[in-house]
């Protein structure tokens, strides 16, 4: 039925599908927090679809690095326009299993190495050139130098303002 107040947004469209589908779509609601309809978790699946098949993604991006380099790789990400990450002060071992310290004239071996691990959210187009940045700031040459993580992220959301996607970040 066709009404001519109707928006773009209230056009229905209809759709037909297996049984198999709707438990998938039911399985993927539940794990949602704000989606009251099923009808709103079709039209959230699919524009997550759409925008993945643009392109349209967001990267995480986990940087483990050194304690003494995080003040200029924090400085060189905010010259590149980036407006917000996260560091937290970590503990942890790699491939050199730890290290020696003197402590008191004493010789002693510790399992973990102090880090920081620096987590930002940036659009996809932004990936290389946080990544090149974070690797040359951060590097000394020696074991321990870190790592970078990237993976994807579907949703952003801003908590005080409700802007979601890029807009959030």
């Amino acid at each position: 039925m066709y009404n001519k107040n109707m928006n773009k947004q209230d056009q229905r469209i209809q759709l037909v599908a297996s049984s198999e589908f709707r438990q998938e779509v039911d399985k993927w609601r539940r794990n949602q927090t704000d989606i009251p309809s099923h009808s709103e978790s079709i039209r959230r699946l699919v524009k997550i679809a759409l925008r993945l098949e643009k392109g349209e993604t967001m990267k995480m991006i986990t940087a483990i690095i050194r304690p003494h380099k995080y003040n200029d790789v924090r400085d060189s990400l905010i010259t590149i326009g980036i407006e917000g990450l996260s560091a937290t002060e970590i503990k942890g071992f790699g491939r050199q299993r730890g290290q020696t310290e003197i402590y008191r004239g004493a010789e002693y071996k510790t399992t973990e190495v102090p880090k920081i691990k620096i987590e930002l959210v940036v659009p996809t187009e932004k990936v290389e050139e946080v990544v090149d940045l974070i690797s040359k700031t951060s590097e000394t040459g020696k074991v321990g130098d870190g790592k970078i993580f990237i993976t994807d992220v579907d949703r952003a959301i801003r908590i005080r303002t409700g802007e979601t996607q890029e807009d959030a970040l």
